[in-house]
């Protein structure tokens, strides 16, 4: 009786496996001159940007979005599978972003898994 107990609980179990989701808030700072790469995706992501600063911050993609993000506001974006997307700092001084990411798979930013 026990083996049948626990073998319907691994059975209905199973379904949720592959639900395993990555969602991770972070606050990063982009130096002078500098960016930020989101390197090509495995999975589509949902993305949440906020800048912090005063200052725009520009958006290179081969993807049909807008060219920066102003200071103090926000983008939000469904990132698909096996694109990138790179964020420029072209001003003189350091700016900060609220980064918001969720998905199935991890993402790589500046050559380095975020978490």
């Amino acid at each position: 009786m026990k083996n049948i107990i626990l073998l319907l609980g691994l059975a209905f179990m199973q379904p949720n496996v592959g639900d395993h989701r990555v969602d991770v808030w972070k606050t990063m700072t982009i130096a002078p001159n500098e960016s930020i790469t989101i390197n090509k995706v495995k999975a589509p992501v949902t993305l949440e940007i906020k800048n912090l600063s005063e200052e725009n911050i520009a958006l290179v993609s081969e993807l049909k979005i807008p060219s920066e993000i102003s200071g103090k506001s926000e983008f939000k974006y469904r990132l698909p599978k096996k694109s990138t997307l790179k964020l420029e700092n072209r001003k003189a001084f350091p700016v900060s972003i609220y980064l918001h990411y969720y998905s199935s798979q991890p993402i790589i930013v500046n050559n380095k898994e975020l978490r």
